[in-house]
């Protein structure tokens, strides 16, 4: 037992330490606090500069512009402004464009909208800005004409303008889950956010595992090592040791989520439109949970193409079938969100190699029954441990062969030596 300690002890150190695993531990959760925290601090600073804009309008009636204007006052103006530019109908505006667009240069304007006599009659408008790009502003810009063209229409028409568009009002349906939560998509993001880390960690831990074997293949020091250890106590020390390493860079991810969750509480962001879901323990006791009976079950995969194979190119190729069952998971996620509790939803859940990612979903949007997640976990051990007594029998001969790589026959009367 000394032994399996040394080895996992020195696996852990020795990726811990590593400027590989500091910076990619440290970065992702300051990125992800990035993409939360900046937008709304830009959206709060209140640096952003008011957009100026100017009606040239040859509607020769102000009815038009006044409706538009309506539409930007108090809290609803959202930083534009809006000015009115009278001009006769059938007027040449070639100068008072020229002296538009000069404004615009100076920086004077933002932009100025052009509204031609017959706007009612062909609902067409021009808006003329120096920053064409800003399409918040150019949508806001063309609903709230929209609505004014809409309600003068109804005005001639002696219909109630107002009476017409309380009645053409839409609906707001609320989604609202089994325990009476509002739901506005974040428990989609919540576990599809969830499933992807759970993904990407086993992906790479496991092939981190597959590439230290071949390492410690091509360097020879796996004979040395083999001198003290026997191959099942180097192989579960190296696995055990990895995953540590997974679950130290989950510890420090949920202590940053943790602090961003607080900083999202505070009085000054609390009302931010993206408010982080909140996250229940149980949730995160079955992300630990699958994280480890998933990292088990590929790494010994991994670990079992290590053995195999004697350079990265080789193992480049063996490991590809082993990936791609993490793959075909991701691709056929959207089938399973659409109905949890689908026949296929089920039944991929309970097979091993999907269970880690599949039936974490699952729980994740719409808890299965209690006797599925049970059956998921017992099926999923008892895989690991006849995977882990295949991987031993091979890797016992493996680790130690160099040249070609063996063909199943060869496998065959490997798992046959004592």
């Amino acid at each position: 037992m000394d032994k399996v300690l040394a080895i996992i002890k020195r696996e852990y150190l020795t990726r811990v330490r590593s400027k590989g695993f500091i910076l990619g531990t440290v970065l992702s959760p300051l990125l992800m606090a990035s993409f939360i925290l900046v937008p709304i601090l830009v959206a709060r600073s209140g640096g952003r500069e008011d957009t100026r804009i100017t009606v040239l309008d040859q509607t020769g009636e102000a009815e038009v512009y006044t409706r538009v204007a309506q539409q930007f006052v108090g809290e609803k103006a959202g930083g534009i402004e809006l000015a009115r530019e009278a001009a006769p109908p059938g007027e040449d505006l070639t100068a008072r464009r020229q002296e538009l667009n000069r404004r615009i240069t100076r920086g004077e304007i933002s932009g100025y909208v052009e509204l031609p006599p017959d706007v009612l009659e062909r609902g067409k408008f021009a808006y003329h800005a120096k920053n064409v790009s800003d399409f918040a502003t150019n949508a806001r810009l063309e609903r709230a004409f929209e609505a004014a063209l809409f309600e003068q229409r109804l005005s001639r028409a002696g219909l109630d303008a107002a009476r017409v568009t309380a009645l053409n009002q839409g609906l707001d349906m609320e989604v609202i889950n089994e325990r009476g939560e509002r739901e506005r998509g974040q428990t989609f993001i919540l576990g599809y956010v969830l499933v992807l880390i759970l993904y990407v960690t086993i992906l790479v831990y496991g092939l981190m595992v597959m590439r230290g074997v071949i390492e410690e293949k091509q360097s020879r020091i796996v004979e040395v090592l083999l001198s003290s250890v026997r191959p099942f106590q180097l192989m579960l020390g190296k696995l055990v040791g990895i995953g540590l390493v997974g679950l130290t860079q989950y510890s420090i991810w949920a202590a940053f989520t943790l602090l961003l969750s607080a900083l999202v509480a505070l009085p000054a962001l609390a009302a931010s439109p993206l408010p982080l879901p909140r996250i229940p323990a149980s949730l995160i006791a079955f992300f630990v949970i699958y994280f480890l009976l998933g990292y088990f079950l590929y790494a010994t995969l991994y670990t079992l193409v290590g053995a195999i194979v004697s350079s990265d190119e080789d193992g480049q190729q063996a490991q590809m079938p082993i990936t791609l069952l993490l793959v075909v998971q991701m691709v056929i996620l959207t089938l399973i969100l659409r109905n949890p509790d689908g026949t296929m939803a089920t039944t991929l859940s309970l097979i091993p190699f999907f269970s880690p990612i599949i039936m974490f979903m699952r729980i994740a949007v719409q808890p299965p029954p209690w006797w599925q997640i049970a059956l998921s976990l017992a099926l999923l051990l008892a895989t690991i441990l006849g995977i882990l007594w295949l991987a031993a029998k091979i890797y016992r001969v493996g680790v130690l062969m160099y040249g070609k790589r063996p063909t199943l026959p060869e496998l065959a009367r490997w798992l046959k030596y004592s």
